[in-house]
């Protein structure tokens, strides 16, 4: 197989991957007798909203780990990832609760991946990372 072959493959089979989830209702679109009982349990056992966001500095690190991971869909809005900068966007996400953000971050959740394809970020990073892109800019 020629290297141009292979880049192809990769390309799609990567593109397929991200867009696995696309047609799937998301857990929020689900009434709740559509849920699964362990998903149901979780939402009630949520936490508390985050108040306010206050605009941070991400350290140079941070910044590089968000371009080569997060920034691929956060960016651009793929596959339904709320635009990084857009306030308004991340608001409903974020009164979720950090606890909950981190989470899905680490796990995955809907269309993401899991651990938004950053495996080596603690959950400091996720939350620094999470702040970063739900801060208007």
């Amino acid at each position: 197989m020629s290297v141009h072959t292979f880049l192809r493959v990769l390309v799609a089979f990567t593109l397929g991957s991200l867009l696995f989830g696309c047609g799937e209702k998301s857990s929020e679109e689900m009434s709740i007798s559509e849920k699964p009982a362990q998903e149901v349990a979780v939402e009630e056992v949520e936490t508390q909203p985050v108040a306010e966001v206050d605009t941070v500095h991400i350290s140079p690190k941070l910044l590089e780990t968000y371009q080569q991971t997060c920034g691929g869909c956060h960016e651009k809005g793929l596959v339904g990832a709320p635009v990084t900068g857009d306030a308004e966007a991340w608001k409903p996400r974020l009164a979720k609760g950090m606890d909950t953000m981190v989470k899905h971050a680490r796990d995955g959740f809907n269309a993401m991946p899991p651990a938004g394809l950053c495996f080596h970020c603690s959950d400091e990073d996720y939350a620094a990372l999470i702040i970063y892109m739900s801060t208007a800019k």
